[in-house]
């Protein structure tokens, strides 16, 4: 996974993404359970490894959002409940299965190469390439990886002993850690692992609007510490099945704006993050839970956001061109600017509206209505 910089610089938008999730489980799985350890050493266990394991866990959300059709895949991952069954033999060689009632779309990833079997196309697509911002998927919602990058974005803020609990069978250990930055909407990061491997079990984030309610929930129902097998992690394709290859780029989708201006260096205080390969237009500003992305947007992305706004309680903001619209939840605030050529973004991160009201007044105004 690399350092600090790869946690803040490939998932803000998955960060960002995943707002106001609901599941906060039972009370009852609160027990005196786990091993007694400090909660820096609990943090350094989950950054430190990849263990190995096979499981099946759930993770369920509720957006908040308007309804987009060019992201509808993406905002159903965020706004309901998906099927995870997950085989990790390390950080470079594992699979990844979305199961849903019609079928299953599993992603493969070998020594740097990813294949996505698509069940219901009958296809197998290779994956070439990368792009540093791309949009969430389920490999990102099993509990281990979403522990390593929200614990990895906020590795210097403080952490605490929460009480343990058992989950999928297991006594888990717990830490939470409490963002210190002022501008972000995450009032807490709550993670469970098993304390001799360092396997992440269950993951919770609440928002600063409501700090005892969950609004981020992934958690396994079950799970076997023990890697699995390399036959497993081998795609294949049935005979008669589709066989195809795609750039990373261009699998980005709704992300992807060709003519999209340069992103500006400064927007809301915070400098641009330089990025290796990144899509045109895009940028990421701050770091961590308190960053946020600029994303150009088609006129019927932009256009659908603002139309829904009213639908999703959104505020106008005043710009000093076209119209721009924000629409917030517990965890994730969202900023869409429409009306203007060359100029249609939106604006997304887990920071205070004010921040992304601020940036989007900053932005240029480029070309015309």
């Amino acid at each position: 996974m690399g350092g600090p910089s790869r946690f803040s610089r490939r998932w803000v938008l998955v960060a960002a993404g995943s707002a106001a999730l609901l599941g906060a489980g039972s009370a009852s799985g609160l027990l005196p359970v786990g091993a007694d350890v400090p909660a820096g050493d609990l943090r350094a266990r989950v950054l430190s490894g990849h263990p190995p394991f096979t499981g099946l866990s759930h993770s369920t959300g509720r957006l908040g959002l308007p309804e987009i059709p060019q992201l509808r895949s993406t905002t159903a991952l965020l706004t309901g409940t998906t099927t995870i069954r997950s085989y990790r033999a390390g950080p470079d060689r594992w699979r990844v299965d979305e199961l849903t009632p019609a079928g299953e779309r599993d992603t493969y990833h070998r020594d740097g190469v990813e294949y996505v079997w698509d069940f219901g196309a009958d296809q197998l697509t290779t994956v070439s390439g990368s792009t540093p911002v791309r949009l969430p998927r389920p490999a990102d919602l099993d509990p281990p990886e979403l522990a390593r990058r929200l614990v990895g974005m906020s590795r210097t803020d403080p952490v605490s002993v929460i009480p343990g609990r058992r989950v999928a069978g297991l006594a888990a250990s717990g830490f939470r850690v409490t963002p210190a930055d002022p501008d972000t909407t995450v009032a807490r990061i709550d993670v469970w692992l098993d304390p001799e491997s360092g396997l992440p079990l269950r993951v919770e984030v609440a928002g600063r609007a409501d700090p005892g309610l969950p609004v981020l929930f992934t958690e396994f129902q079950e799970v076997s510490l023990t890697a699995p097998d390399e036959r497993t992690l081998t795609p294949s394709v049935p005979p008669g099945a589709g066989s195809v290859t795609a750039d990373a780029a261009d699998l980005a989708g709704a992300l992807r704006q060709l003519d999209a201006p340069a992103p500006p260096a400064r927007l809301a205080g915070r400098a641009l993050v330089p990025l290796e390969g990144a899509l045109p237009g895009v940028g990421l500003y701050g770091s961590g839970v308190s960053g946020f992305a600029l994303v150009p947007a088609s006129r019927g992305i932009a256009d659908r956001v603002i139309e829904g706004a009213a639908i999703a309680g959104g505020v106008d903001v005043e710009v000093p061109a076209g119209r721009a619209v924000r629409v917030s939840s517990p965890l994730l605030t969202v900023v869409a600017r429409g009306g203007i050529r060359r100029g249609r973004v939106l604006l997304v991160g887990t920071v205070a509206p004010a921040v992304l009201e601020q940036a989007v007044r900053e932005l240029p105004t480029r070309g015309r209505p």
